[in-house]
């Protein structure tokens, strides 16, 4: 009889934290905190983790930005450059290669490159001009994995 107790009790103490929170705040962002979001209770709760799960939704969310969740803070700063870089190659080419100049400052602003690591950065990045634009040819998308792998070692 004592277990009987111990597990009905053990059992309501769970219910009652698990309904504590809307979905969102317990299962996140995803299938289930887009499509009940606000709702509380362990059933509600259940019903998100379970929508979450399905077909792995939140996992692609999660790693793409889609509903609901937040977008990687790396793959949005690489998203930012790639736009930057593209409407900028010759002025960022041509303040690579002299170390300064408004286009790299714009672009360590967009990289979230703290002032007192910029002069680092702008030195590695003049340091590997010839592997950041090997030729006249090179693409955007090449320029920002160049600069992202010297980012790195910083």
């Amino acid at each position: 009889m004592k277990k009987i107790v111990i597990a009905l009790v053990l059992c309501m103490m769970m219910v009652s934290v698990a309904s504590a929170n809307t979905v969102r705040q317990d299962c996140g962002c995803g299938l289930g905190g887009m499509a009940i979001g606000e709702k509380e209770g362990l059933l509600w709760n259940l019903l998100g983790t379970f929508l979450n799960g399905l077909c792995g939704n939140q996992t692609f969310a999660m790693s793409t930005g889609t509903s609901d969740c937040g977008k990687p803070e790396k793959l949005a700063i690489l998203d930012q450059m790639n736009i930057f870089v593209a409407d900028n190659m010759d002025a960022l080419a041509v303040d690579i290669a002299q170390g300064n100049g408004d286009s790299l400052d714009a672009l360590a602003e967009i990289a979230r490159i703290s002032e007192p690591n910029r002069p680092v950065f702008y030195s590695a990045l003049q340091n590997n001009f010839s592997s950041i634009y090997p030729n006249a040819d090179v693409t955007s998308d090449t320029v920002v994995t160049e600069i992202s792998k010297i980012m790195e070692t910083i």
